[in-house]
């Protein structure tokens, strides 16, 4: 019994039920020709690219937003080839699926609305070409299965300023119904109007375009750039207000000339001379060429040299030549010179030997050329008999005599040459002055010492004394609490100073007291000057009476430098009870250093505070 059902007689056979091809009685098909096995495999190909096409179209519709889509386009009709090959017309379950896939769209755009209505914290999904809407997939179970809207993260980054930045992040849903009631809604974000082609900006410092000023959005605020700190450089200002006031002063010196022209009535004379300035004819003879020209003119060249006045005798042209006095260059005399190498007492010795014999050598080379006379013998009371044999036997007494004439008078000559080449006072004072002038070459120093108590007479003294031998300027300044002593000068008498002050100065002894039976000595630079006890050193007995313990006198040294320039022109004592006097002794640049002395103490000190 064939349990096979009958086929449909209608004459159109389905994909899914195909006819049993025709069969050979050996059982196996009927081989088919060339042509026919290709034009199966094309009709075959091109159904399979018609449902291709079908497919495609199918899920762009599902995807893109709701607007008329045109219908597919019907493939084109495949090449004629055999009836049980040609592709069926697509059924109508696609169109249904592209409806159902449009309204399950439709629904998740709703609730995503309604979400961003309740929740203040989500804002409306924006549409664009970065932002494009998910497509909701399809209900179902398990992995098919479609997330809430709430849980998709279509809210966009929403643009944070400066102060912003840091302030915590809130939820995204309301855990109270209150806060959902009250919080504000936030304004869906304005989108721009597609910007037209227009002309250029009519305000070249307007921060958006002219065609977005009708519609009102003008972006987002530009944030304030900061801004550096500039320092001014030094001096700007100081050159400014000289350049203002030389500036103010030439101004109004031409006011003042320009008035007193005016005054004169000479203001129209000095516009006409401005108006003709015309450079005069050149002169007939220039002065210089006068005193030789006849006539004190340039045509006299024709007449010859022979008739100018060149070699006359009253022509200023002679045979002696004038050597101007050479002036000495500004830097020359701040040229520090090359000290000497120092030799050893070996070295001196051979240097010397080496000279006199060169100078010996060619004094005997002048004697035998004939360019000085030899030198008499050198006759002594030792070699008196070996020189003088014959003489000294004959007469020896008229020989010693003669030979002790020789010996003094050679002795008289040495002498009287060294005396030629000793210096006298001026020359050595000259000389030692020069010495200091060179020292104070090389730069000038300064120096402050303190002395706790500077009444001796004796330590006056010294410190006055040797301030002026060693060409040192400053002053002394006495103090009832402390003396402050201020030198300037060449860096090797401060270095010579300092020792005296710091080392050989014995400031706990006092001076050795002068009574009636001392004599004073009218030298204005002896002791006696120095053993007053005011300033102006005129000779004194020391008071006895109220003498100043000198226990624990001391002297320290502030401070010490080099200078620019020296501010005092010598070394004088000053005598200030007061502060403001001492500084006002001392002046503006140079106050500085009695605070300094006066809040200076020395290390040991110190370390017990």
């Amino acid at each position: 019994m064939d349990r096979k059902r009958a086929l449909e007689g209608n004459g159109e056979t389905s994909a899914n039920k195909k006819l049993k091809s025709d069969i050979g009685s050996n059982g196996s098909p009927a081989p088919l020709s060339a042509e026919a096995l290709i034009a199966r495999k094309r009709a075959e190909i091109a159904a399979k690219v018609a449902a291709m096409k079908k497919n495609a179209q199918g899920i762009s519709a599902s995807v893109a937003l709701p607007s008329p889509t045109p219908k597919p386009s019907v493939p084109a009709t495949p090449s004629p080839g055999p009836s049980h090959a040609s592709p069926s017309p697509a059924p109508p379950a696609d169109d249904l699926a592209r409806r159902v896939a449009e309204a399950k769209r439709r629904v998740a755009e709703a609730q995503s609305k309604l979400a961003v209505k309740d929740n203040p914290y989500m804002s409306m999904p924006q549409t664009g070409k970065k932002n494009r809407p998910v497509e909701p997939s399809q209900q179902g179970a398990g992995l098919k299965m479609a997330a809430h809207p709430l849980l998709l993260d279509t809210t966009p980054a929403a643009p944070q300023s400066k102060k912003d930045r840091y302030k915590p992040m809130q939820p995204k849903f309301a855990s109270i119904k209150a806060n959902t009631r009250n919080a504000p809604t936030p304004p869906p974000a304005p989108t721009p109007a597609p910007m037209s082609p227009s002309p250029a900006l009519s305000n070249p410092y307007a921060s958006v375009p002219s065609a977005s000023l009708g519609t009102g959005f003008e972006g987002a605020p530009k944030e304030r750039a900061g801004r550096s700190f500039r320092f001014n450089p030094k001096g700007k200002y100081t050159q400014l207000g000289n350049q203002m006031r030389q500036e103010n002063q030439l101004e109004a010196l031409k006011q003042r000339i320009a008035e007193s022209a005016r005054k004169a009535g000479l203001d129209s004379e000095f516009d006409s001379l401005e108006k003709n300035i015309r450079r005069g004819a050149p002169p007939a003879s220039e002065w210089w060429d006068a005193a030789l020209l006849p006539n004190k003119n340039y045509d006299d060249l024709s007449l010859g040299l022979e008739q100018l006045n060149i070699r006359k005798d009253d022509s200023p042209i002679t045979i002696y030549i004038q050597h101007p006095i050479p002036i000495p260059a500004p830097g020359d005399k701040n040229k520090a010179t090359l000290k000497p190498l120092m030799l050893t007492k070996k070295e001196q010795k051979k240097m010397r030997k080496q000279r006199r014999a060169a100078e010996l050598q060619d004094k005997r080379d002048r004697i035998r050329m004939g360019l000085i006379p030899p030198d008499p013998p050198k006759v002594r009371l030792g070699n008196l008999m070996k020189v003088l044999t014959s003489d000294a036997v004959q007469d020896p007494t008229r020989v010693e005599a003669r030979v002790r004439r020789e010996v003094a008078m050679r002795k008289h000559g040495h002498e009287k040459m060294n005396a030629e080449r000793k210096l006298t006072d001026e020359q050595r004072r000259e000389k030692i002055e020069n010495k200091k002038v060179e020292e104070e070459k090389k730069g000038i120093f300064g120096a402050v010492f303190k002395v706790k108590t500077l009444t001796d007479p004796a330590h006056r003294f010294k410190v006055r004394k040797n301030a002026e031998q060693y060409n040192l300027t400053g002053v002394c300044i006495f103090n009832p609490s402390f003396s402050m002593v201020y030198v300037e000068g060449a860096f090797k008498f401060i270095r010579n100073y300092k020792r005296l002050m710091l080392s050989r100065i014995a400031w706990t002894e006092a001076a050795r007291p002068r009574g009636a039976e001392d004599v004073e000595v009218d030298d204005g630079d002896s002791d006696a000057e120095g053993a007053s006890g005011d300033a102006k050193g005129k000779g004194k007995a020391v008071d006895t009476e109220n003498p100043v313990s000198l226990e624990n006198n001391k002297c320290y040294l502030v401070w010490e430098g080099q200078l620019r320039d020296r501010a005092f022109s010598n070394f004088k004592p000053k005598q200030c009870p007061t502060d403001s006097a001492a500084k006002e002794v001392l002046g503006t640049k140079l106050s500085g250093y009695w605070d300094q002395a006066k809040n200076w103490k020395p290390e040991d000190e110190e370390l017990l505070f």
